[in-house]
């Protein structure tokens, strides 16, 4: 399904004609963008029938990490930053029903791994992911929590009070999990057959496209006439 769009410039009616295109989320390559809710995520990596996804920016400002004094305050599954992605998600109805549910490592920076791997949908990345994607994951303007842990309650340099996240010039941090300055940027699995939207163009751009993307991105256009 194809929608035009209308630029305008300068004040002046430049009309430009911008398509935007249904297909699954299976079909996106890495790296890409799309649309789901009204939401702008990037493709990371493919798993299981399932796409690993970000946000394009983030989706909450001005959250602590926690604020609870708990023993485990930096620990990601109890969080109020969970909670509130949780409540995010709840609010996007396309986005709730297509994530699933698969472990995330809380396995703290300073190698404790009293937080295991528990099952979540909704959630962040950790400074592993974060590492791993970085090249194509977009800066944003805020600064964004990670799940990760500076240390847990069982170490014997136990410091429960700090988790990490990512500055605007996408160098890691750690700060108080207090700390109620930052943002919260999701990133999930998402079911790979559902439909999501992207912007079509098909001005070329093949050249950039390895054997197997060109034999999936030829198959894909077959299976759109």
């Amino acid at each position: 399904m194809s929608y035009p769009y209308i630029l305008h410039k300068s004040g002046a009616e430049i009309k430009e004609e911008i398509t935007v295109k249904q297909i699954t989320l299976e079909q996106v390559r890495k790296g890409e963008r799309f649309v789901l809710n009204g939401v702008a995520f990037i493709k990371l990596d493919e798993d299981r029938e399932a796409s690993f996804v970000v946000s394009e920016d983030v989706v909450l400002k001005g959250i602590a990490f926690d604020t609870q004094e708990r023993e485990d305050r930096n620990n990601y599954m109890y969080s109020g930053i969970q909670e509130g992605l949780d409540e995010w998600a709840s609010e996007h109805e396309e986005i709730y029903e297509a994530a699933l549910e698969r472990p995330i490592d809380l396995l703290s920076m300073d190698g404790m791994t009293d937080y295991g791997k528990p099952e979540v949908s909704v959630r962040m990345l950790t400074v592993d992911e974060y590492r791993k994607y970085r090249a194509l994951i977009p800066l944003t303007d805020e600064v964004y929590w990670l799940a990760t842990a500076y240390s847990t309650p069982s170490s014997p340099y136990s410091d429960a009070n700090y988790a990490y996240c990512v500055n605007s010039s996408g160098a890691l941090d750690n700060s108080n999990v207090h700390n109620p300055t930052f943002a919260a940027r999701p990133a999930f699995y998402l079911k790979s057959s559902i439909f999501v939207s992207v912007d079509d163009d098909e001005k070329g751009g093949l050249e950039t496209y390895d054997m197997t993307e060109l034999l999936q991105e030829i198959a894909r256009r077959v299976g759109e006439k």
